[in-house]
């Protein structure tokens, strides 16, 4: 596909997409629970901790399982199953105190012993845990992920019934955010048995404020009072009931006749209606996640070539893409890492406040230097995901270079499987469309990505200096002076361009007047227990 306006083209990619009832909560009453009703944008991949690696398990196990810590609404690591902990030898050992009336959900006891299992279980190569590596920081971690040790030799271990200790190889002052993560959940003991079918409602032993009752596939599932949870007034609804509505536009309907409390998502053409009507029920905020394209600094003419992909980047109008190809509250994006992350300010590119006719002054100026003029264009492969919002914002953005610059842009759609493969192959491609959203509150999990081995790394762009401050941060215990690092980091890699952020996500939802709703976490996760009735 070749392009030549972006105006003309943004408005031709707005055109590819283009009965009120009870909006209560199901009221309890001497017969019926008092019951929360949640959209879900598809069925759960796995209910196991361990082994789930999907948004939509991660919403329903955050409700099932409780680990060492949890994330508030706010965003703050707060106490969950650990009330307290201590860190030692320099931010390398940590010793979490355990609730004395933390039960799982058929009484037992959560002891230390739980979670030692559950992280030895994790680290275990046969349980092919997809987010294994969030703790590698652990002693041994990477030598048992690998085969080369048993997993009875990681870093954990139970001091006593109550006191559960973990060692890190290296400081990693954001440790307990990371444990936020549902992987770190513990598992009760009887899940170890051979071939334990553990996360069967009915048989799902679980230590959250809920637990699995019924799972209908392709259609629902319901979570009811866990009867031994140690703070039992912190829950407002009996139960919960997921609803999969894989189709934003289904779900719309579905929340205005009533029969949802919470959407998972609003749909993008509905947004501006929302935002303007104050009795919609809409919720939306930037979250810590980056829209962005890598280019191809392995191969092709992008590689060696840092001026050249500092025009693409000048080209590109962030503004008309966030508001009028997104439309949904997107905030265009100047760094890698967004706003809002722990103990850290974003760098930016310097020319963030130029104005558009300096930029693209700019950018001419540079794509002649390298050799490029409208008889001999500049000729990219665009590769991208097959979704309606994502192929609209590709098209603008090669629309926008073909205009400013007169790049010739092939526009690669791939089903996602597909693209998955080919995003790793940089053969097959000179600039590729990325996400990333945050595994914990660090500017780290964004810089990291852009590290020799990362997998994230699709462009295998290389910088021995930004190595040398990353590894530096990474063993900084003095919270100033480690952000004075990432800082000096993600300034070196963005001056070398080797990928185009375009805008940070938006989490959005509708929520029914009727129900009080928590913030919306800067990472989006949204834990049942926090919804209210409004009052």
């Amino acid at each position: 596909m070749r392009l030549k306006s972006y105006s003309a083209f943004i408005a031709i990619a707005l055109l590819l997409v283009s009965a009120c009832g009870s909006n209560s909560p199901q009221q309890a009453s001497e017969s019926a629970p008092l019951v929360l009703r949640r959209g879900l944008g598809g069925q759960p991949g796995s209910l196991d901790p361990q082994r789930a690696e999907d948004a939509f398990s991660y919403d329903v196990l955050r409700d099932l399982y409780e680990g060492l810590t949890a994330s508030s609404p706010t965003g703050e690591v707060v106490p969950a199953a650990a009330e307290s902990w201590r860190v030692d030898d320099g931010g390398k050992r940590y010793t979490f105190a355990l609730r004395s009336d933390a039960r799982w959900s058929n009484g037992d006891s959560v002891t230390a012993s739980d979670f030692v299992s559950a992280f030895r279980r994790v680290m275990d190569p046969a349980t092919a845990s997809g987010a294994a590596d969030l703790l590698r920081s652990i002693v041994n971690a990477p030598a048992i992920l690998s085969g080369e040790m048993p997993s009875d030799q990681l870093g954990v271990r139970a001091l006593d019934e109550r006191s559960l200790e973990i060692k890190l190889s290296h400081p990693v002052p954001y440790f307990p955010d990371i444990l936020t993560n549902t992987v770190a959940s513990p598992v009760h003991r009887s899940a170890l048995s051979a071939g334990a079918d553990f996360f069967k409602p009915g048989t799902a032993i679980t230590n959250g404020p809920y637990m699995l009752s019924e799972l209908t596939p392709g259609a629902h599932l319901r979570l009811v009072r866990n009867p031994h949870y140690h703070d039992p007034a912190a829950i407002e609804f009996d139960e919960i009931r997921y609803e999969f509505v894989p189709d934003e536009n289904a779900e719309f309907t579905r929340f205005r006749a009533g029969e949802l409390d919470v959407t998972n998502t609003v749909p993008e053409q509905r947004f501006g209606e929302l935002a303007h009507d104050a009795r919609s029920g809409l919720q939306h905020r930037a979250t810590l996640a980056t829209f962005y394209f890598t280019f191809n600094t392995d191969r092709g003419p992008l590689k060696r070539q840092p001026a050249l992909r500092e025009a693409l980047s000048l080209a590109i109008d962030r503004d008309a893409i966030t508001n009028s190809v997104t439309r949904a509250g997107q905030v265009p994006a100047y760094s890698l890492v967004p706003e809002g992350v722990w103990n850290y300010e974003p760098s930016r590119y310097e020319w963030k406040t130029a104005s558009r006719g300096d930029l693209v002054a700019r950018a001419r100026e540079l794509y002649a230097a390298a050799g490029y003029s409208s008889k001999r264009p500049l000729k990219l492969r665009l590769l991208y995901n097959e979704n309606e919002l994502v192929q609209k914002v590709c098209i603008a953005i090669a629309a926008m270079w073909k205009e400013a610059l007169g790049v010739d842009v092939e526009l690669i759609q791939m089903e996602f499987k597909a693209y998955l493969a080919a995003r790793a192959d940089p053969a097959q491609w000179d600039v590729v469309r990325v996400g990333w959203t945050a595994d914990y509150n660090d500017a780290s999990t964004f810089l990291d990505t852009m590290t020799e081995g990362s997998p994230q790394n699709f462009g295998r762009w290389t910088n021995d200096r930004y190595a040398q401050l990353l590894s530096a941060a990474a063993s900084e215990t003095d919270t100033a002076r480690r952000r004075s690092l990432l800082r000096q980091a993600e300034s070196l890699m963005l001056q070398q361009y080797p990928l185009l952020p375009v805008y940070f996500y938006v989490t959005r939802r509708l929520v029914q007047p009727r129900i009080e709703a928590p913030a919306i976490n800067p990472m989006n996760r949204t834990y049942s227990q926090y919804f209210r009735i409004a009052r």
